[in-house]
C-alpha cells in the first residue's frame, strides 16, 4: 500500500533515503525532503508491502503532465533488496497512477529498465 509522506514522518523518510545511493550525505538528503515538501508537483511516498505493518520502501515521484511522471528516489529497506520488492513497489504506483507514463533519471532509470524486462 502507499501512502503519501507527511512532515511529521520526516525521519522516516530521511532514513529510507539515507539507503538511496545518491543521498548518502545527511545534508543532501535534507534538500531533497526540503524539495519534496515545497514543490507541488514532487511527492513522496511510503510503501508498505500487503500483509505488513512497517514502511518497506519509499519512492519519490514528480508528476509532469497528466500522461507522464518522473521516478526521482526509490529506496527500499536493505532487508528486503534482491526480493523484487522495489518491482512491487512501482507496480503500485502504476495502480495508482494508471494513466501515467513512468520515465526515470540518471539515478534511477536503470533501476526502471530492470522493473520493464521483468514486467514483460
Amino acid at each position: 500500500m502507499l501512502t503519501y509522506y507527511r512532515k511529521e514522518q520526516r525521519k522516516i523518510a530521511m532514513g529510507l533515503l539515507s539507503f538511496h545511493q545518491k543521498l548518502t550525505e545527511y545534508q543532501s538528503q535534507l534538500k531533497e525532503i526540503d524539495m519534496y515538501e515545497t514543490e507541488a508537483d514532487l511527492h513522496l511516498l511510503f510503501w508498505i508491502p500487503a500483509g505488513e505493518q512497517n514502511i518497506q520502501g519509499i519512492v519519490g515521484i514528480e508528476v509532469e503532465t497528466s500522461e507522464a511522471m518522473i521516478i526521482h528516489d526509490i529506496s527500499i529497506n536493505p532487508s528486503f533488496r534482491g526480493e523484487k520488492v522495489g518491482f512491487d513497489l512501482l507496480n503500485e504506483v502504476v495502480e495508482l497512477y494508471p494513466e501515467m507514463k513512468i520515465y526515470g533519471t540518471l539515478a534511477t532509470s536503470a533501476y526502471l529498465s530492470k522493473w520493464k524486462e521483468h514486467k514483460s
